[in-house]
C-alpha cells in the first residue's frame, strides 16, 4: 500500500527534510502551512524571517496567527491521492495550542481514503521527530494503524520539551499559556522555564536568572535522555531559538554544556508561528530517540 504523509508548517523542516520524507514516501508528503499576520498584513509560515518577525514584534508589532484550514488540508489530500496515495498519515501540531488538528480531521471526514491523523501533543522538533518515525514505518512497509499507533506512542514517550521565554507576555495574549498562567503574577521577577504536558504549556521551573534557567535546561535534557533511552535508543537534543541564530551565546552554552553530557545536539529555528506566541528571545530544547 502506498501511504503518504501529510503534516503542518509548524514542524519547520529544512529543505533537506522534506526531500527525504519525500523520497521516502514515493513523493506522497505535503506540508500544509499555517499564517502569520504582523500588523493585519499576512504571511505564509517561513515568508517573513525570524530575525525580521522578532525585530517587529519587539518594536510593538501587533502579531498574531492563524491555523491552517479544511480546505489547505482537502487539498493536500487531494493531491496525494490523485498521485497514487491509498491511504494517509497526518502528523499535526498540539491540538491544545491550534485548531489545525481539527482542521485535519474534517478535511480526512471528507475522503473515502483512508487517513488517520494523528495529533502529536507537541510542534517544532517534536513535530519534525514524530515525522522521522512515520517515515521509518512507512519504509518498513507497516500498515497505517501500526504506524499511527507507534507515532502517537512515541509522541506520548520518547520526546520532551522544554522552552524559556524572555516574558510570558505573548503567551498570555495568545491564549496559549495553560497551565503556566500562574506564574503571570511573579512574571516580572522570574524566568520560566515551562514545558509541554499532554499539549498543554505548563511550568517545569521557576528561577530568577537565565543563566539558572540554562542550568535548569541542561539538567532537564539529562534527565529526559535517561528516562527515555531505554533498550539501547538513539538520542539526540535539538536547540530551537526564536531568531534562528546557532551562535546566540545561550545556544552555544546549551550545546557545549548539553554535549558534555555525552548527547549530540542539533539547532532548529522555531517556525514564525511558534514565535508569535512565544516571543522574541525564547530558546528551547527537545530531547528525543531517533529511528
Amino acid at each position: 500500500m502506498r501511504i503518504g504523509l501529510v503534516t503542518d508548517s509548524t514542524a519547520q523542516l529544512s529543505a533537506a527534510e522534506e526531500a527525504h520524507l519525500s523520497t521516502i514516501t514515493g513523493d506522497l508528503f505535503a506540508v500544509v502551512p499555517l499564517t502569520v499576520l504582523v500588523g493585519g498584513v499576512a504571511f505564509t509560515d517561513g515568508e517573513i524571517g525570524a530575525e525580521d518577525l522578532c525585530r517587529k514584534m519587539s518594536a510593538g508589532a501587533e502579531v498574531s496567527t492563524s491555523m491552517a484550514t479544511p480546505a489547505q488540508f482537502a487539498n493536500a489530500y487531494s493531491t496525494l491521492i490523485d498521485h497514487g496515495a491509498e491511504a494517509i498519515i497526518t502528523v499535526t501540531m498540539s491540538g491544545a495550542l491550534s485548531g489545525t488538528r481539527d482542521s485535519a480531521v474534517t478535511a480526512a471526514e471528507g475522503e473515502s481514503t483512508l487517513i488517520n491523523v494523528v495529533d502529536s501533543r507537541t510542534t517544532s522538533a517534536g513535530l519534525a521527530g514524530a515525522l522521522a518515525i512515520a517515515a521509518a514505518g512507512i519504509s518498513h512497509g507497516r500498515d497505517v494503524a501500526s504506524i499511527a499507533g507507534t507515532v502517537a506512542d512515541w509522541c506520548a514517550g520518547e520526546s520532551q520539551t522544554m522552552f524559556a521565554p524572555a516574558t510570558l507576555e505573548h503567551l498570555r495574549r495568545g491564549g496559549r499559556i495553560g497551565a503556566a498562567s500562574s506564574l503571570l503574577g511573579r512574571a516580572l521577577q522570574i524566568v520560566p522555564v515551562l514545558g509541554l504536558s499532554a499539549g498543554v504549556v505548563a511550568p517545569v521551573a521557576r528561577v530568577r536568572t537565565w543563566s539558572k534557567a540554562l542550568d535548569r535546561m541542561v539538567a532537564l535534557a539529562g534527565e529526559a535522555a535517561a528516562e527515555i533511552a531505554e533498550d539501547g535508543r538513539n538520542v539526540e537534543v535539538q536547540i530551537q531559538q526564536a531568531e534562528g541564530q546557532p551562535s546566540h551565546p545561550n545556544v552555544l552554552a546549551l550545546q557545549e554544556r548539553i554535549e558534555a553530557l555525552g548527547l549530540p545536539t542539533t539547532f532548529r529555528t522555531l517556525s514564525t508561528i511558534i514565535t508569535a506566541h512565544v516571543g522574541p528571545g525564547t530558546i528551547g530544547i527537545t530531547v528525543q530517540t531517533t529511528p
